[in-house]
């Protein structure tokens, strides 16, 4: 794939900004009342990470529906894996923070989401070696 300056400098751009996103996150965790307006109480630490759980898995959760019922769903594989990652992270949150249902909950799911996704992973590798094998007919 030959990329373009202007690609890479998209790409370059969601790097960086992908990965700032991940270092607060990483850092609200060390210390959450670094990324905390001054003043602020644990109840507002609490209402601010369960907010910031549902406006990134709100989305990933309407990807895949999108994904599950469009014809093409050549993207429903990554985002089950991410999906199975989410889950694994809430297993584990579950099971230090001795939420039993959160640990269940995020476990099955996990297996299920990864499961899936290596399934789907070969089918679809499968299909793209028959098709590759099977070129379409001539038309007339």
């Amino acid at each position: 794939m030959n990329t373009s300056r202007s690609q890479k400098w998209v790409l370059a751009a969601n790097a960086a900004l992908v990965a700032t996103s991940a270092i607060a996150s990483l850092v609200g965790v060390v210390d959450p009342t670094l990324v905390l307006p001054d003043g602020s109480t644990a109840q507002d630490g609490l209402r601010l990470y369960a907010e910031g759980i549902a406006v990134r898995q709100l989305p990933l959760t309407a990807a895949v529906f999108v994904s599950l019922g469009g014809r093409h769903r050549r993207h429903l594989v990554p985002l089950l894996a991410v999906s199975a990652a989410a889950q694994a992270g809430d297993m584990v949150m579950g099971l230090t923070s001795g939420v039993p249902g959160m640990a269940i909950g995020g476990g099955v799911s996990a297996v299920v989401h990864l499961a899936s996704a290596v399934w789907l992973g070969r089918r679809q590798a499968s299909a793209s070696l028959t098709t590759a094998a099977c070129p379409a007919p001539a038309a007339r």
